[in-house]
């Protein structure tokens, strides 16, 4: 009788989405994109309390987005490991051009021909100088399976944005991204999948448990 070599399940790793502190912006409603913004006094609350929630974890490792929103709380949740923040571009919410660093009112009294249109369709369509939809899902869906590649077994911990965390879970779910203003991913909440690079299955979505008191707030603008 001929034997065969057992071939090994791959081991699911844990993906620990973060998405970053509330900012200046986020706290006065302007639309960020890859601009930065520094976090406010509460967002580096909210990201003092995700570090507490996760610093009992064995964590192998802590990606981020590069900008400073989200390095800034990938920083703070690295310090009781003792890790280093490996900064990822493909991690960065979606580009939005000329609309970056403005509120809805100041872009509409611009009165640009492109508002119209990105307001009538917000997936397909974008400012100048921005991204669409499909290309901020692309780079991110890849770059969360890049990591999950190098990580079988382990837990990782990735600070980014609410529209790459939407992405990744609109991906895996196959929600039509038609529907992306149906849910929301707040400051300092955490996403968790689990699985290997070819099928991500979704632990929990959106948990605030660890903001709840009433010195926290949470803002309503996403980006």
């Amino acid at each position: 009788m001929t034997s065969h070599p057992r071939t090994e399940e791959p081991q699911d790793t844990t993906l620990i989405l973060v998405r970053h502190g509330e900012t200046v912006w986020n706290r006065d409603k302007r639309w960020q994109g890859q601009t930065n913004s520094p976090l406010t006094d509460l967002g580096r609350e909210q990201g003092a309390r995700v570090a507490k929630r996760l610093s009992s974890l064995q964590v192998s490792a802590i990606y981020s987005s590069d900008l400073g929103r989200a390095r800034e709380t990938a920083d703070l949740i690295a310090a009781p490991h003792g890790l280093p923040v490996v900064p990822r571009e493909d991690l960065r919410e979606r580009a939005y051009g000329l609309l970056e660093g403005k509120t809805d009112d100041e872009a509409a009294r611009l009165g640009p021909f492109w508002l119209l249109a990105f307001q009538a369709d917000r997936i397909r369509s974008t400012p100048p100088g921005g991204e669409i939809h499909a290309e901020l899902c692309e780079r991110v869906v890849e770059a969360l399976s890049e990591i999950a590649d190098a990580h079988p077994g382990q837990t990782v911990v990735v600070a980014t944005h609410g529209g790459p965390i939407k992405c990744a879970l609109y991906h895996i779910l196959s929600i039509p991204l038609s529907l992306w203003r149906l849910t929301w991913i707040a400051n300092g909440s955490i996403t968790i999948f689990r699985g290997t690079r070819d099928v991500l299955r979704v632990a929990c979505v959106n948990d605030t448990c660890h903001l709840e008191a009433p010195a926290l707030a949470p803002t309503e603008m996403e980006d």
